[in-house]
């Protein structure tokens, strides 16, 4: 193939370089990517597994068996073909093995191959041709048998592993394949990831045990870093593709790292509180959750590197193996704000950059599938057109409806000098503050609706708010005697008018939201959504915080005579001194409308640029603001009816340059 084909890596290089380099802003290139955007539902139309075939389906070169009836290491074993809809399928047709695995053996493989002497191709995979014989699997005969022993030990016979599941010579299939790696591991019932550097003492065994334990010994520091710092360098870490299959499989992947023999005993010893195996019982393989390795590890290095010298052992560990919950967290957050209030989809991005790949556009579908984006780029094109790799990134991050922020007056925003990754870390919005526990799976559903990139900046639609009154009352939790919940109290406060008013709209529409359940699934807009915002509000009644009103902005007749039927949570009582002073909100919501869908919810404080209507012109076509974001800002709000409105948020300034 010829060297001038294959998006370019360019993501180390400053933006201004790349600008430069293409004679147009940043902005202009990226909408020439629109050309190459495309949304699918469902990419994955059905699944080939392999099984291992019992004796009276294997081909006439029968298995050798010993006299206590094992196969003999020189006989051959085939696996046949069978093909499950885990999408569409009832339940059962998710129970395979998602292999992840690197293509390339290990430093460790090759040298367990050499001490035993092993001869390749015992294992055998059925064609996909009638009538024609099968062929020595691609795959290492030490990964099948590492594969098989976890299958026997789940009772599960089907597996998927990419190198034969996948027609390698069939480059329509490998395309659609590579969009839908999200829902082979995502779908699953058993992810499993092999790892290849063994533990192989019971010092090494003790202090893994004592890190899944979260009680690491201050003389055991340094030896549990070494070893962190020999795992995660190992193969399998450092390969982009495996980064995704770990993500997308979530907390049902499990790590297989082998153990020496002599330890099995030591291994099946250690229970946990309620007496499960710490590490498994599969011969051989220590098992436990990526997601509790990668906390584990996480919450080590980020409180070890704080007093050691190693600290450079500890961002690499944390570059590799990061747990985003617990690395994105702001310690210096106040207890009543979120501890998490950045995307991590920044993150996510830097890491997959960070590793291997054969195909550099291939990262495009592996960042897509990580981040739940449903817009896709056309890698081929991308491929023939040589485009920046950089540019495609800051597109598909853009069509995708993620949130950078745009305030003119924000000055510790981007700038050119950063290459793309340090951009989007300073430029992505940063003030989210999620009402769950859960605050990065909040965050990722924090992205505009249906948007459209034009020159000048995102266009999308929802509903904008004028905010007016001011409420600053007492905190409810010191009420002794109170009768009501915080919700039905305060609307029956706004009802009786003492906070001023009349609000009898919106008191309304709380108490039939609060207590009336039929009411509340009608207009239930996106799961858990209005139910987060009412407990976000109640929660600042309990403790006194700041509320502001507010009234719908109608498309066509602005905020005459609207009644107010909305309330915001303020993040201090130094909010909104005065009251005067004109602001607003943007809210969206919608759910997943498909399957691989998410929900999608935006609610920011503004400021407003009107366009300037002369004449009739003001009430015949609505005019489109311009909005800059000052910050997210939480409320409940009441819109049933309301006709959605176009905004358009403008470029960062330095996009345009």
């Amino acid at each position: 193939m010829s060297k001038d084909y294959g998006v370019v890596r360019d993501t180390s290089l400053p933006l201004s370089k790349i600008r430069d380099r293409n004679n147009s802003s940043i902005i202009s290139s990226v909408l020439d990517f629109e050309r190459h955007a495309s949304t699918r539902e469902n990419w994955l139309k059905s699944l080939e597994c392999l099984y291992l075939a019992e004796d009276h389906e294997e081909p006439i070169e029968k298995r050798r068996r010993l006299s206590n009836g094992s196969v003999a290491a020189s006989s051959s074993e085939l696996l046949k073909r069978r093909y499950l809809d885990p999408v569409r399928g009832a339940e059962s047709e998710r129970d395979y093995i998602a292999v992840s695995y690197t293509w390339e053996p290990s430093a460790e493989e090759e040298e367990e191959v050499e001490a035993e002497e092993e001869t390749a191709g015992r294992f055998l995979i059925e064609s996909r041709r009638t009538g024609k014989p099968p062929l020595p699997s691609e795959v290492r005969d030490i990964v099948w048998r590492r594969v098989l022993n976890y299958a026997d030990y789940v009772d599960c016979e089907n597996i998927w592993i990419d190198r034969e599941c996948i027609d390698q010579y069939d480059e329509a299939e490998k395309g659609a394949m590579i969009q839908s790696m999200h829902l082979v591991y995502g779908l699953s019932k058993h992810p499993i990831a092999l790892l290849t550097r063994a533990i192989d003492t019971a010092e090494e065994l003790d202090h893994l045990i004592d890190l899944m334990c979260g009680e690491v010994s201050a003389e055991d520091e340094p030896g549990v870093l070494h070893l962190l710092n020999d795992i995660t360098s190992n193969l399998w870490w450092t390969r982009a593709w495996p980064f995704q299959e770990d993500y997308r499989a979530s907390t049902r992947m499990t790590l297989l790292i082998p153990h020496h023999r002599s330890l099995e005993r030591r291994k099946l010893a250690v229970k946990d509180n309620v007496g499960r195996y710490l590490l498994g019982k599969v011969e051989g393989e220590i098992c436990i959750y990526s997601t509790d390795f990668r906390k584990r590890a996480t919450e080590f290095c980020l409180s070890y590197r704080k007093r050691s010298e190693s600290r450079d052992i500890c961002d690499k560990i944390l570059k590799t193996a990061a747990k985003y919950n617990v690395l994105l967290r702001d310690e210096r957050a106040p207890p009543d704000l979120a501890s998490i209030s950045r995307s991590m989809s920044p993150t996510i991005f830097s890491d997959i950059d960070s590793r291997g790949i054969t195909e550099e556009s291939d990262r495009l579908a592996i960042m897509a599938n990580c981040c739940w984006y449903g817009t896709r780029l056309d890698t081929n094109a991308l491929d023939s057109d040589c485009s920046s790799l950089s540019l495609s990134l800051l597109a598909l991050y853009l069509l995708n409806g993620e949130v950078l922020e745009n305030d003119p007056k924000r000055t510790n925003g981007g700038t050119l000098d950063d290459n793309i990754h340090e951009f989007l870390s300073k430029q992505s919005l940063s003030s989210f503050r999620p009402p769950i526990d859960e605050g990065l799976t909040f965050i990722k559903s924090c992205r505009f609706v249906d948007p459209q990139l034009t020159s000048q900046g995102t266009l999308t639609a929802g509903h904008l708010w004028r905010l007016g009154k001011v409420i600053r009352r007492k905190p409810m939790k010191n009420h002794k005697w109170r009768r009501l919940e915080p919700l039905d109290e305060f609307a029956t406060d706004l009802y009786y008018r003492k906070h001023g008013g009349p609000y009898t709209d919106l008191a309304i529409r709380i108490q039939q939201w609060s207590c009336d359940p039929v009411y509340r699934r009608k207009r239930r807009i996106c799961p858990g959504w209005r139910e987060w915002m009412a407990k976000e509000v109640e929660k600042a009644l309990e403790e006194g915080q700041v509320l502001r009103l507010g009234c719908l902005v109608h498309p066509k007749y602005g905020s005459e005579d609207s009644p107010y039927c909305a309330i915001f949570v303020g993040n201090s009582n130094e909010d909104w001194q005065d009251e005067t002073v004109g602001s607003y909100a943007f809210t969206s919501v919608r759910s997943a409308e498909k399957r691989g869908d998410i929900d999608r919810h935006i609610s920011l404080e503004v400021e407003v640029e009107w366009p300037k209507q002369e004449g009739s012109e003001r009430r015949s076509s609505p005019a489109i603001p311009k909005l800059y974001i000052k910050r997210w800002l939480n409320g409940l709000c009441f819109f049933e009816g309301a006709p959605l409105r176009p905004v358009l948020f403008p470029w960062p300034a330095a996009l345009l340059e």
